[in-house]
This record gives structure tokens, C-alpha cells and sequence, in this order.
């Protein structure tokens, strides 16, 4: 049995008791890792994306990929491998008509304008003091006919390019995947939910039961973080009321209404992560970096709220390497599972990698 202590979102400004959990021991099978291939590939030439971040795939109801990514690094690339970097684009969205996992730079089709620079996915309005504000896409998922991202609000704090801090979390949707965007209203006009709330959209999956999972990274403790879970029937994303949240103190049950009482599902979760259902493992797999080691961690779990099992190595990053944004794609699994695909970025360039699990 699991016991743990839900976090009440209002007091996180202060040090709180660290949800303790009995971790499931569950074995990673034994696989084989494909050498990392760089997503972008470019020539020697001007105008081009010479990084991104972010990188969450989703699928495309016709066929396909969305990529939706943090930031783009616009420049020129040139024959010796160095970039020189000419502007960053807060928050873009690109299109691959391929539903091969090695779409590469070439294939994508990023939303540019009539000069071929890359469009922000969304814009600030006036009354949003938008010239001190990003709007960050995280995950996303299209459902009914419509195109949704959920998204952090960054503020500004200093002149350096990572002076942000988060106020806020929302979501977005469109009837096109390459936009434009709107966002969905919150209470008051702002985003769904505010800066000491869970950052809803940090990874989500589409289950078979009819619910769409988001988990939402959340401060436990003064540099330590981990994932609450809510869940939403597909048709009812933009609205804030329809939300209900893991809970295991919640005098309502497992699922409660108020946000407050949401429980910790996931422990030391980073800003970037995925959780998939993996049929070949027969379990739910949720994918991240660890950054105090470089390691790229495998965790799996009986049903999307835990219990988590204790990561298991899939690859190590050097720390020359400035990795981030570790993650499945699960958009791309094959063969029931028993092969993924995983994204890392490596100085601003995500490197794709397949694992292949072998038969027991």
C-alpha cells in the first residue's frame, strides 16, 4: 500500500512534509538503444532553425505529427557546424506530413510567416502586458475535430534571456493545427490556473477510458517538485469546471473538484516529461531526465496515479551536453510497444533514440 499526504496548493510558499510513497518494484525488461540521431539536420545556409525546444509530439487525425515547441533558435548554420543565432521565437509550432519517427529538419514545416520567419504559437493581448510576458506550449492533443495545447505564462523578471518565472497555466485550441490559436478563458479572464497551482499540460495521455490524463508539475518543497494528476473528458478541455483531481484525502473520493486537495501522483517530476500506457509492458510509462545525474529515467505504474516504480536507466547524458526535455514520443511507438522512441535536447537540438525492450 502507498500512503502519501496531499498538498494544499495555498500554503507552497512554505516548506511541507514530503508525500512518502511505496515504490513498486518492477523490473525494466532488457533492451537495446539506438545511437542518438539529430532532428535537425542542416546544410550550410541562412534562415534556418538551429534549435528548439520543447518538442512534444502529437498526433494528426489524418496522418502525421505536430510538433510543439518551447522556443525556436532562428539563424544561419553553417559548414564548419557552428550556429550563429539571429533571433528566438517564443513558442512555435511545426508540421511533418510524415509518420515516420525520423522526421527530420527537413521535413518540418514550421508556421512561418510570408518572409519565412517563424510565427509564435500565441500572442499576448494588451491587457496581458504581453512585452513582459512568453507563453510556453507544453503538451497537446487533438480531439473532436479541434487542436488543444495547454501552455505556461512567463513573466519577466531581468534582462537575461531565462529572467521568467511562471504565473500562471492555460490552454489554447484551434480548428487548424497551424493555427491561429485562442486561449481559453480561466476564472476572471486569466489562465485556467494560477502561479501556485499545478502546471497542468507538463505531460498528458489519451486513455482508453474515455478520460484525457494531464499531470501537472507542483512544488512540494523549496527546490523540490513533483506531478498532480487531473483528468477531463476530451470534449470539455477549455473548461476549468469540468477538471477533477487525484486525490487520496479528498472526503469525495479518489476524485475530487477542488483543486487544493490534489495529491502529489508522481514524484520528482521535472519540467518536461511524457506518460504513456506501453501494451508490451503491460504498464503506464512515464519518461524523464533526471538532472542531478544525467540520466534518462523509465518509471512504470499499474494505473496513471502510481504506484511509480524507481526509475530505471534508459541512457546518460554528459553534462557537456546541456541536456533537457527528456521524453517518449508516443505517437511513434511500434510493434505493441515493445520499440519507443524518445527525444532529448543536446545544446538547443533534440537527438531522437529508439529503445527496443527484448522479449522475457
Amino acid at each position: 500500500m502507498k500512503m502519501k499526504l496531499s498538498i494544499p496548493f495555498l500554503s507552497l510558499l512554505v516548506a511541507a512534509a514530503v508525500p512518502v510513497f511505496a515504490q513498486q518494484e518492477v523490473a525494466l525488461p532488457a533492451f537495446e538503444l539506438s545511437s542518438g540521431t539529430p532532428l535537425l539536420v542542416q546544410a550550410g545556409s541562412s534562415g534556418s532553425v538551429v534549435g528548439q525546444g520543447g518538442n512534444y509530439a502529437a498526433a494528426l487525425p489524418d496522418g502525421g505529427v505536430f510538433w510543439l515547441l518551447n522556443n525556436l533558435w532562428v539563424g544561419e548554420s553553417r559548414e564548419d557546424g557552428q550556429s550563429a543565432v539571429w533571433g528566438i521565437v517564443d513558442g512555435a509550432v511545426a508540421l511533418s506530413r510524415s509518420t515516420g519517427p525520423v522526421a527530420r529538419g527537413a521535413t518540418l514545416d514550421y508556421v512561418s510567416d510570408e518572409n519565412g520567419w517563424p510565427l509564435s504559437l500565441l500572442s499576448g493581448n494588451p491587457g496581458e502586458y504581453s512585452q513582459a510576458r512568453k507563453f510556453r506550449p507544453r503538451a497537446g492533443v487533438a480531439a473532436g475535430g479541434k487542436y488543444y495545447v495547454f501552455y505556461s505564462v512567463l513573466n519577466n523578471f531581468g534582462p537575461e534571456f531565462y529572467d521568467y518565472f511562471r504565473v500562471g497555466q492555460g490552454l489554447a485550441w484551434s480548428e487548424n493545427p497551424a493555427g491561429p490559436y485562442q486561449k481559453a478563458p480561466g476564472p476572471g479572464g486569466q489562465p485556467l490556473w494560477n502561479d501556485i497551482e499545478p502546471a497542468f499540460g507538463s505531460a498528458l495521455w489519451p486513455d482508453e477510458d474515455g478520460w484525457l490524463y494531464v499531470y501537472g508539475r507542483v512544488m512540494t518543497e523549496p527546490g523540490r517538485y513533483g506531478a498532480a494528476l487531473a483528468r477531463v473528458k476530451p470534449e470539455d478541455l477549455p473548461l476549468r469546471e469540468k477538471y477533477s483531481y487525484y486525490s487520496v484525502e479528498a472526503a469525495s473520493g479518489a476524485w475530487t473538484d477542488d483543486v487544493s486537495e490534489a495529491s502529489v501522483a508522481l514524484e520528482d517530476a521535472p519540467e518536461e516529461f511524457s506518460v504513456s500506457y506501453n501494451d508490451f509492458l503491460k504498464s503506464y510509462l512515464a519518461v524523464s531526465l533526471d538532472q542531478a545525474t544525467g540520466r534518462v529515467l523509465a518509471r512504470q505504474a499499474p494505473e496513471p496515479w502510481g504506484p511509480w516504480s524507481a526509475g530505471a536507466a534508459l541512457l546518460a547524458c554528459k553534462e557537456a551536453d546541456y541536456c533537457e526535455g527528456a521524453k517518449e514520443q508516443a505517437v511513434f511507438a511500434a510493434d505493441g510497444g515493445r520499440k519507443i522512441f524518445l527525444t532529448l535536447e543536446k545544446k538547443n537540438v533534440p537527438y531522437l533514440y529508439s529503445v527496443t525492450f527484448k522479449q522475457p
